[in-house]
């Protein structure tokens, strides 16, 4: 199975960092990404038909890449996932079909709590990775088959 991830990583100061993972099993780690630049990540794996997991996992992101001036944002580091094309078959159209379960940083998710805000666990329809966590596809291969089963729901 062959995978190939377009993503748009903007910052400021240090490249993002991601791991790419199928079924909890790390297929691919990058670090080099250019600011406001597509960068296409590719990566072959031998996998059964059957049903699988994509994760694409953003990590050490700080609490410095982030610059706030009157509690708004001014600087940040942010990962867009643009296009993840399996097996040649391009399947943007249900990228939204993903959910990223972020890693809040500290201080920043006990002071939310103090004021009575809990951010969620988990987002759907996101595309752009502001925080550390992992963003997570269920498919199953072959991916034609898939991919046409869901577009019609789409529809």
């Amino acid at each position: 199975m062959k995978f190939d991830l377009t993503l748009q990583a903007n910052f400021w100061n240090t490249s993002p960092s991601i791991l790419v993972k199928l079924d909890n099993k790390i297929i691919k780690e990058f670090n080099s990404f250019v600011d406001k630049q597509k960068t296409t990540i590719s990566v072959e794996v031998n996998a059964e038909d059957s049903e699988h997991q994509l994760v694409i996992e953003r990590q050490n992101k700080s609490i410095k890449d982030t610059v706030l001036n009157d509690s708004k944002i001014i600087k940040d580091s942010t990962i867009n996932i643009e296009d993840v094309v399996i097996d040649n078959i391009s399947i943007e159209p249900l990228l939204d079909k993903a959910f990223f379960y972020p890693q809040y940083p500290e201080p920043w998710l006990s002071q939310q709590k103090q004021i009575g805000k809990d951010p969620p666990i988990k987002y759907d329809y996101c595309r752009i990775l502001h925080h550390n966590g992992e963003w997570k596809l269920n498919f199953t291969s072959p991916i034609h088959v898939w991919f046409f089963q869901n577009i019609t729901l789409e529809i």
